[in-house]
């Protein structure tokens, strides 16, 4: 409830209820057919602007530092990360019969408000020979709201999603089932 997830401030009680949501609704539930991937479908990231950490640090700042596809760069690690990591058996089926992640620049939400970051999920479009992976932001300046000022919101993309990708789903046909994410959300 509302109540005991404090607004969602309370952290473990939001994952003990989610949780419990996910595993008594037979409609959310995750079928383990090998059809659905099982690594997290996003990580939800709330980091402090580089013009929060300069300000922080004594220096000069400009809502400037923050310009730019920064939750992109931050995919495009993770996505390296999990191919430096993967097997070379693993690699070379890929690089074979796989298809590359490609990172696309980010999107903001309309409004540019908190429910409509939370309520979009990081995005797969499938362009046939690669899959395209797109990051929801959210990004306020220190001259922004109190609740918000000096913070930026990512989706990200797992560095365990990445890895599944690589080792099983881009090994699967374009246009089947790509990473469809089906919640409802009751407000």
């Amino acid at each position: 409830s509302v109540l005991q997830v404090a607004a969602g401030l309370n952290g473990w009680q939001v994952i003990k209820e989610e949780k419990a949501g996910v595993l008594a609704d037979r409609k959310l539930a995750i079928k383990d057919d090998g059809a659905t991937p099982t690594s997290a479908i996003e990580i939800g990231t709330k980091l402090v602007s580089r013009e929060a950490a300069f300000k922080a640090c004594g220096a000069e700042t400009s809502p400037s530092l923050d310009q730019g596809d920064h939750c992109k760069s931050i995919n495009q690690d993770a996505y390296q990360l999990a191919l430096n990591v993967s097997s070379q058996r693993a690699l070379s089926r890929f690089q074979r019969l796989g298809r590359p992640l490609v990172m696309a620049a980010d999107k903001k939400p309309t409004p540019p408000a908190g429910p409509w970051w939370i309520w979009n999920y990081l995005s797969y479009t499938d362009k046939s020979s690669e899959v395209e992976v797109a990051s929801w932001y959210a990004f306020y300046p220190l001259s922004g709201p109190a609740y918000g000022a000096g913070n930026h919101y990512c989706k990200l993309l797992s560095p365990a999603r990445a890895l599944e990708w690589i080792y099983i789903d881009s090994l699967r046909a374009p246009g089947s089932n790509l990473y469809k994410v089906n919640v409802s959300v009751v407000v």
